[in-house]
């Protein structure tokens, strides 16, 4: 009698513990052609901390996106028939591929010579950085710094005059876009700044500050300085109270009316002055006529007790 062979048992397949939950453009994921480069992850240095941050690259290496990170504790996602114990979530948004150049080209005006690209951006730590030269926004780079040469073999070196020009434009579009938009409940009142209770419109100055804020987010913290100089935004004025202290406060009563007086008088060093005893009635005057002595004071029994001698042996 043949043997019948035994069913072969598939192993179990293991689940992906990589996995995670990416908000990003759908123009960064789009369907890739059999010649093109993958849409990647590379680890860059930021143009701020010049520490390493996440960024995605999309096909081609033709936009760059800052990868940032949202964590909240005690949070899971449902992913199909698996439960995701990392609840984090990532968040990828455009960003201008000369602010990731910028520290490279700064760096290399040290030694005042044109420089080409390939000399200009050199990484030993983050040897990615070499896929910024792909993006297409590398063509804005006439916008701050001088070149020298053909489109075959071009030098460039930081023009600082382009650059002040170039963050200012970039600044003002954006207070444009707040102001637009009207952005200003939470991101102007900015601690920076502290806005007068009097006064609730939003200037252009306020905007300007904001706008400066977000961009110095990328930007080194001399660069940060000099565009502030440069824009020439007034300083903001922090209102101090009066000496005679704040305008008098009504309670407002369950009825919406509010009362002719004024109830912070209460709480003023005034009502702490003795005021002359009224008419006593028969119980306060029966009260007073007796005998107090031995007795203690109510409060005394909610006070702590003094510690104990321990006596010697």
């Amino acid at each position: 009698m043949p043997k019948i062979p035994k069913a072969k048992i598939k192993p179990p397949v293991e689940k992906d513990k990589s996995q995670w939950v990416l908000i990003t453009p759908e123009s960064s994921v789009s369907e890739v052609k059999p010649n093109d480069e993958e849409p990647c992850f590379v680890k860059l240095r930021h143009p701020k901390t010049e520490q390493g941050a996440m960024f995605m690259l999309t096909n081609n290496n033709t936009e760059i996106l800052e990868v940032l990170r949202f964590d909240d504790q005690y949070r899971s996602w449902f992913i199909g028939e698996t439960v995701q114990q990392d609840g984090s979530m990532f968040m990828s948004t455009a960003i201008d591929p000369l602010f990731l150049l910028l520290p490279y080209i700064v760096k290399a005006d040290k030694s005042s010579m044109f420089m080409t690209l390939d000399q200009i951006v050199t990484d030993e730590d983050y040897p990615q950085c070499i896929k910024l030269l792909s993006c297409s926004g590398i063509s804005d780079l006439c916008h701050i710094t001088d070149s020298k040469g053909n489109e075959d073999f071009k030098a460039y070196r930081l023009n600082k005059d382009k650059l002040m020009e170039w963050l200012k434009l970039k600044t003002e579009r954006l207070a444009d876009c707040l102001e637009k938009h009207s952005i200003h409940a939470v991101g102007v009142k900015a601690e920076t700044f502290v806005r007068s209770s009097k006064d609730n419109s939003v200037t252009r100055d306020d905007y300007l500050r904001f706008s400066h804020g977000m961009m110095s987010d990328y930007l080194s913290i001399s660069l940060s300085k000099e565009l502030n100089q440069f824009l020439d935004i007034k300083e903001k004025v922090v209102e101090k109270s009066s000496p005679e202290g704040p305008p008098a406060k009504k309670l407002r009563l369950s009825n919406g009316c509010e009362p002719d007086e004024d109830y912070t008088k209460f709480n003023s060093t005034e009502s702490n002055t003795v005021k002359p005893a009224g008419k006593l009635t028969n119980a306060q005057k029966t009260l007073k006529k007796v005998d107090k002595s031995g007795m203690k004071n109510i409060a005394s029994f909610f006070s702590p007790k003094p510690p104990t001698k321990k006596r010697k042996k």
